[in-house]
């Protein structure tokens, strides 16, 4: 009987069933206590891509042990397997995909129309009504944070908006817009270079990964430098996390080849896609250095993408140890000194070289993977390069970094994640 009164209130004034606002009815409408850190990352996250879940699993980790009690938003453009593949790294985690649909919405307009379209969306969500909530969200950010990776280029034109709406929250809220990490090339024709520099001046911190993305930039800016890719920050936070000392990094030879983003590989036949000519290059490089099956790894940093290449080789190494995406995100990266890469992948190079191991990249022949191995050279791995024109290398066994390199580099970021999280 007690219900009806109660019911009765309910539709009389169901105000007085409420929360009192002034405490934490903030929190019950979905957003933040005011007085309560938000710290809002964008990446990448959840294709997934290892790279990209490595470098948000080690922002994650470093900021529950930093900032276990501020609400931590990760926007990514897969949230469900984000949350899925992050879930439990830091206490207070949202998975969105807010300003990736906002980047989304706009993708059709000219670079300098689309940034100041979503700058007025931040302030009106209305604008992308779908997402308008997961703006209202926005609009309570303290930091604004765009993690490492080479996503804001023009190879995905439409995400140099992730700048802007970045710099418009920090402009509305009065708080700051990081980047970390990123690498900007290739930037695209000048409008695009000149909005890049424009949106970068507006970050309190604009933290790129290699010389020719720093080159775009006013390098004389405060705030504006180049620490290397975020994935050395992994190293520090999560070390054990890192590499596989199980059976799959005990084989001597260990191989990372895509499937995307090769098209551009020279050599192909007309219709063939990059796939068939990498498959060719790597079974020449295994025939020259006298590889059987037994002693391979073969692992995939894009689940599927990563074994399209082995499909068309798999003949060639029967008996080899295949590592699923699954696999190597909870046991680590398989390897170790003494070992031989063929690598078109970013991330295993630099990682697999800062273990000590020797490789080859097979160059796709483009601005984007050439910058990107390139800044790994320039840091000193002597991997060597393979693009099929001159003869097929020998075995490699120079190693990957010096220690002195590895521990240069994550010192460097270790003292970004600082800077930016005193």
């Amino acid at each position: 009987m007690s219900t009806f009164p109660r019911l009765r209130r309910l539709i009389s004034d169901p105000a007085s069933l409420l929360p009192d606002a002034g405490q934490d009815g903030a929190a019950s409408a979905g957003r933040p206590p005011p007085d309560r850190e938000l710290i809002y990352l964008i990446a990448p996250s959840g294709a997934p891509n290892y790279g990209d879940e490595f470098i948000a699993r080690a922002w994650l980790a470093h900021l529950a042990r930093v900032r276990p009690d501020a609400d931590v938003v990760l926007d990514c453009h897969t949230p469900g397997q984000a949350a899925a593949l992050l879930r439990g790294l830091h206490p207070r985690l949202t998975v969105v995909d807010t300003v990736w649909r906002m980047c989304a919405h706009t993708a059709h307009l000219p670079a300098w129309e689309a940034a100041a379209f979503v700058r007025r969306a931040v302030g009106n969500p209305g604008m992308v009504c779908p997402v308008a909530v997961g703006i209202e969200l926005l609009q309570t950010a303290t930091t604004v944070h765009l993690l490492g990776g080479g996503y804001v280029n023009a190879v995905w034109p439409q995400h140099l908006s992730l700048l802007a709406i970045a710099a418009e929250v920090a402009a509305r809220t009065g708080g700051v817009a990081y980047a970390s990490g990123l690498g900007l090339t290739p930037v695209g024709n000048t409008a695009r270079a000149a909005l890049l520099r424009s949106l970068a001046a507006e970050f309190t911190v604009f933290d790129v990964r290699d010389t020719p993305s720093l080159a775009l930039l006013d390098a004389s800016r405060p705030g504006v430098g180049a620490s290397g890719d975020d994935a050395w920050l992994h190293l520090t936070e999560l070390p054990s996390a890192v590499y596989d000392t199980g059976p799959a990094a005990e084989r001597e030879f260990v191989l990372c080849i895509q499937s995307d983003l090769m098209d551009g590989v020279a050599g192909r036949e007309e219709g063939a896609d990059g796939a068939d000519e990498l498959a060719a290059r790597a079974a020449a490089l295994l025939t020259e250095w006298s590889v059987r099956g037994e002693q391979a790894t073969v692992i995939e940093g894009i689940p599927g993408v990563d074994r399209a290449v082995f499909d068309r080789i798999e003949h060639l190494l029967p008996g080899a140890h295949f590592v699923p995406f699954t696999q190597m995100w909870r046991d680590g990266l398989p390897a170790r000194s003494g070992q031989a890469w063929i690598s078109t992948r970013f991330h295993p190079h630099l990682l697999a070289a800062a273990a000590g191991a020797s490789g080859v990249v097979l160059s796709a022949g483009s601005d984007y993977y050439d910058v990107k191995h390139g800044s790994l050279a320039d840091l000193g791995s002597r991997w060597g390069v393979y693009d099929g024109s001159a003869a097929v290398p020998a075995r490699p066994s120079a190693g990957g970094y010096d220690e002195e390199v590895v521990e240069r580099q994550t010192v460097a970021k270790a003292a970004l994640a600082r800077m930016l999280y005193p």
